[in-house]
């Protein structure tokens, strides 16, 4: 018996959509595959360890490298980390030239290594904290193929601050992160951490991930974020093990009742400067404090001669 001609054209319809859907949604992957791997993934073909083409096209690109810092006249070590995920990652511990039980754990941004906050740790410590400064998971020496925005270096944050916890018992130990190392810090309150932490700075932080990429799409490409940002996730949660979602400080630091002080410049032109206050809102910590830097853009706040004298004084509060 022959079907029905509307049944014949229902399953034509019905196997025309579902068609259709599947060439969407292999060019959504392959198109979501392809930025995630511009914005995330590092190394060229000459060199296996350069940052993510993002940042190589939009810092490099425009004649603006940013220049790491001589390394620090302190004795040195180096340590070495698993990682939850078995990377092998890499940092500098420096000694004050007295001993003491303040560290600080110092986390460069996206797309830098170790040698950019070492600016930093020669200031604290020239005011007598240890410094650790690692190369966060798929930057500088450390392991990995993905940067994932802070979502999975908190986990490795809190994983350094147990192997501080190791070498002094004693530690009082400071988050100090610029940038995605910023949020990096944030992130890593909601992390376990041994009570030795007692401090968060973050420097120029994003509020969250997912926004930072619509403001970005939209500023560059005139793009909204649906669909295309949502492909993109997806394709990351899949191929990277993480959610730009899930890279969230503002929602981590509505649970944190650590001390933090936030840091942001009026001239910030990638994170803008009304993040420190909704960061500052959110935040639960009965110890939260800002500090304004006038006129001064993303990543250069420490040249400020206001900068560690203020960081310093908040510090030292917790640390002694």
């Amino acid at each position: 018996m022959k079907k029905p001609w509307f049944a014949v054209l229902l399953t034509a319809i019905f196997t025309a959509l579902l068609t259709a859907a599947a060439l969407c949604a292999g060019a959504a992957y392959f198109v979501g595959g392809y930025l995630v791997d511009l914005a995330l993934k590092r190394g060229t073909v000459d060199n296996p360890d350069a940052p993510p083409a993002v940042f190589r096209s939009a810092i490099e690109g425009n004649g603006r490298a940013i220049r790491p810092s001589p390394k620090p006249n302190f004795d040195a070590e180096n340590w070495t980390l698993q990682s939850f995920d078995r990377l092998t990652l890499q940092a500098t511990h420096f000694e004050p030239e007295e001993d003491s039980h303040r560290w600080v754990l110092l986390l460069h941004g996206y797309g830098l290594t170790q040698a950019h906050v070492w600016s930093y740790a020669n200031a604290y410590l020239a005011h007598g904290y240890h410094a650790v400064t690692p190369d966060l998971r798929a930057s500088g020496m450390s392991d990995g193929v993905y940067v994932t925005m802070g979502a999975l270096e908190a986990r490795d944050v809190a994983a350094w601050t147990r192997q501080i916890v190791a070498a002094d018992p004693g530690a009082r130990i400071v988050l100090h992160g610029v940038s995605m190392g910023a949020a990096a810090a944030m992130l890593a309150t909601g992390e376990p951490l041994p009570k030795n932490v007692v401090a968060v700075v973050e420097d120029s932080g994003y509020a969250d991930a997912y926004a930072l990429f619509a403001l970005e799409m939209d500023k560059l490409l005139s793009l909204p974020a649906f669909p295309l940002l949502d492909a993109v996730d997806l394709v990351c949660e899949h191929r990277v093990g993480f959610s730009f979602r899930a890279a969230s400080p503002v929602e981590t630091v509505r649970r944190s009742s650590l001390p933090i002080l936030f840091i942001h410049g009026t001239a910030d032109r990638l994170v803008p400067f009304a993040t420190m206050q909704t960061l500052y809102d959110a935040s639960a910590s009965p110890a939260k404090e800002k500090l304004v830097i006038e006129k001064t853009g993303h990543g250069a706040l420490y040249q400020a001669k206001n900068y560690f004298p203020n960081v310093f004084a908040f510090t030292d509060k917790w640390t002694e």
